[in-house]
């Protein structure tokens, strides 16, 4: 056990003190139902957008031991990630996968399951019920991140290896692993990848991000709420 804590400490130091993090962090509220929330992220401006994830609920019926069933988690902001809603979805023994916003309207892919709303989440619809790629394909294929065709990257003679890749117009920000582990290296490009520019480092982390316009990569981690990293 002292060993476990000594290990940890030493990586919470490690991720503070040795990495090149420019996030800016929003620690909104109304975060009253709490889980993972950070697979799935969409904002259709700097102010409104979504995140989702799952979360376990008990349900008495259940098949499982504990009577726990995975359920699909959504939250709703309209003023940057200072307040959240939590958005009811009373669909599919799974979490939110994909998640799309425009005006009123707000696609929601639940694994094989497409749900919409007209009334930013207060009643939801079945649109679709057919296989997980190819409602992804068909609803979310020009969301990010984008599909990645050639994993190898080198810049200033050094190897990398990415991970992630968002795209909005010309300008393209991928995530790499790189020299050294449980590290995420961040690089942008503004003239679709013909020159490349270092943005950060930080603890490596799977958490999806979301490219807003050519302007900030987002992100929401349970521990400093909405991130946003500035793409100067």
């Amino acid at each position: 056990m002292k060993k476990t804590f000594l290990l940890l400490l030493l990586l919470f130091l490690y991720s503070c003190n040795s990495y090149n993090s420019k996030w800016e962090e929003i620690k909104g509220s109304g975060i009253v139902e709490k889980g993972t929330l950070n697979k799935a992220i969409y904002f259709q401006d700097s102010l409104t957008g979504l995140i989702g994830g799952y979360t376990f609920r008990h349900n008495k019926e259940s098949q499982n031991i504990d009577k726990m069933d995975k359920a699909p988690l959504l939250y709703l902001t309209k003023n940057g990630g200072k307040n959240w809603k939590l958005l009811k979805i009373d669909y599919e023994d799974s979490g939110i996968d994909n998640i799309k916003i425009e005006n009123d309207t707000i696609i929601c892919q639940i694994d094989s399951l497409l749900l919409k709303s007209t009334d930013l989440g207060n009643n939801w619809n079945v649109v679709e019920k057919s296989n997980y790629k190819e409602i992804s394909e068909k609803y979310f294929s020009d969301s990010n991140p984008y599909k990645i065709s050639n994993y190898n990257f080198k810049f200033e003679n050094k190897n990398y290896r990415i991970k992630e890749k968002y795209q909005h117009k010309n300008t393209t920000v991928i995530v790499c692993n790189g020299e050294k582990s449980m590290t995420d290296y961040f690089f942008i490009s503004r003239d679709n990848g013909n020159n490349w520019k270092f943005l950060q480092n930080e603890f490596g982390s799977n958490k999806m991000k979301f490219l807003l316009n050519e302007d900030y990569l987002l992100a929401y981690d349970s521990q400093y709420g909405l991130q946003k990293l500035k793409l100067n």
